[in-house]
């Protein structure tokens, strides 16, 4: 029988080695478990994720109260201790108890005998303690330790975003990446086959899921209580695909029409190309294009689930120039990689990985790609220039060296945002705050060729 908090702390101690060479450890192990119990898959995914999501404060927390710090501990001992403190401060339906007396026995299973009054002792002391607990001042240095701790976020970080976007808004970023989010979806159209939202939510709901709509696209869905999505009705026939509406708002500022050729340089797992090529269908034409023949396949398996007929897809290194797409683009779909800064809510591993000097690296590796590609758009034709950040450096700093450099203008996108975000857009481009609108933090930008 499989002791599931075995198995998170196996995945624990693997990230505290090498997390950072191996993001898809627990979607690896939940894959290897895939027989279990969806209430025990669903607790594995919630204690491994919180882990990692509040690793600063976890660690606060058992400083507090421990005389060995948790950066001395050994690493089993370490593992453990973060799991345990993560129930006992985050979970409700775990009792403190049962998180306490699971440690103990894991700690003695693993002969560490000798550390079970210690372990006992620490974790009791955090449960005792938990309201009480003693975080950093607001009012010193700005907040930037509070934010640091209480959010667990790098310092370096909530110093710069404090710097751009002030304590409030910053704090309201940090609060939302730490938030359960649903799992966004949008409803195919305009293909044969294609079922109506109202029809897919009745589908939906039918098999257990939670399902609204969205409130700025009407084809998007937000989906709670699901367990494998490959499972869902309407997955394998193509009505939906799972995209975040800040990424199908790319597709709404390119407004892409048929008889059109739209190319995307970087374009895996697919999600803008399939969006792209729905928009174009039937007589227009999707480039897609990435660097390597995994990347290649997952678009490979959107279109065919889809039925896309109508994408081009192909490897391809985007810092290298092709030839052949030169003047091509209707629509050039620049979606480049970035530092992630955007999207931290979903995935942990970035803010663990990402370092302040590899910003500047990004910034050289995405104008790599634009000086190889920018010419792709046929004169009158529209470059979309996105990321998934909010770092400034890579954002409206990146468009104004186009503007400078390039033959390109920005485009007024308010006519093509919905009417909540439309104030945003008459510059030509839009940053999306996390959680501002419900949406990972996204910035887009419309160019035109001159």
């Amino acid at each position: 029988m499989v002791n599931i908090r075995e198995v998170i702390l196996n995945i624990l101690i693997e990230y505290d080695r090498d997390g950072s060479r191996k993001p898809s450890l627990l979607k690896d192990a939940l894959e290897k478990y895939d027989y279990l119990e969806t209430r025990d898959k669903s607790f594995i995914k919630r204690v491994v994720d919180g882990c990692l999501e509040r690793n600063i404060q976890i660690d606060y927390i058992i400083d507090s109260f421990s005389k060995t710090p948790v950066s001395k501990m050994q690493p089993f001992i370490r593992s453990l201790m973060r799991m345990s403190t993560y129930q006992i401060m985050f979970m409700d339906a775990v009792p403190d108890s049962a998180a306490c007396n699971e440690a103990v026995k894991l700690a003695g299973r693993h002969k560490f005998t000798g550390l079970k009054g210690f372990v006992n002792g620490v974790l009791r002391n955090i449960s005792r303690n938990k309201d009480k607990i003693a975080y950093p001042d607001k009012e010193k240095d700005g907040g930037i330790e509070y934010l640091s701790v209480f959010y667990s976020m790098p310092k370096w970080l909530c110093k710069m975003w404090l710097s751009d976007y002030g304590f409030e808004k910053t704090e309201s970023m940090l609060e939302f990446f730490l938030s359960p989010r649903p799992t966004t979806v949008r409803v195919t159209r305009n293909l044969p086959g294609s079922v109506t939202t109202k029809e897919l939510m009745e589908k939906l709901s039918g098999a257990g899921v939670v399902v609204r709509e969205n409130e700025l696209l009407p084809y998007a869905l937000e989906l709670e209580k699901t367990d494998n999505i490959r499972h869902l009705p309407g997955f394998k026939e193509g009505e939906f695909i799972v995209q975040d509406v800040s990424s199908m708002l790319v597709v709404e500022v390119a407004d892409p029409q048929n008889r059109q050729t739209v190319v995307d340089v970087c374009a895996a797992p697919g999600g803008k190309s399939m969006h792209a090529a729905e928009r174009v269908y039937p007589d227009g034409k999707v480039f897609s294009r990435d660097v390597s023949d995994r990347k290649c396949q997952l678009l490979e398996e959107n279109a065919q689930r889809l039925g896309l007929s109508n994408v081009d897809i192909k490897v391809h290194d985007a810092k290298i120039h092709d030839e052949e797409l030169k003047g091509q683009a209707d629509i050039l779909l620049l979606d480049l990689p970035c530092s992630g800064l955007g999207i931290l809510g979903r995935k942990n591993d970035i803010k663990h990985n990402v370092k302040k000097a590899g910003l500047e690296e990004l910034s050289r590796l995405q104008w790599e790609i634009i000086k190889s590609s920018w010419d792709y758009v046929k004169v009158g034709g529209s470059l979309i220039y996105s990321t998934c950040t909010v770092n400034k450096g890579e954002n409206e700093e990146m468009v104004k060296r186009i503007c400078n450099e390039l033959p390109f203008v920005t485009e007024d996108i308010s006519n093509k945002l919905p009417k909540a975000l439309s104030e945003k857009g008459k510059n030509g481009y839009i940053q999306l705050i996390p959680g501002e609108f419900g949406t990972d933090g996204f910035f887009i930008a419309k160019l035109k060729r001159v």
